[in-house]
């Protein structure tokens, strides 16, 4: 399998902001909040995770290829 290097890079900023808003919604909102706002972003990224592997399923390649 071959990884398009901007695609991972892609991926690790959106990682990255991720955490870093979980972090600062932690320090200016609570632990009860920013575990809230965690638990949003996991489920979205599941729900994304979700689809894409539907679509590559369907066509027998992953999206964007």
């Amino acid at each position: 399998m071959n990884f398009n290097e901007a695609a991972v890079f892609k991926w690790v900023l959106i990682f990255a902001a991720a955490g870093g808003s979980v972090l600062v919604v932690v320090l200016l909102a609570g632990e009860l909040v920013g575990a809230l706002w965690g638990l949003v972003l996991a489920l979205v990224g599941c729900a994304y995770g979700i689809r894409w592997i539907r679509d590559w399923w369907r066509r027998g390649k992953p999206p964007g290829n």
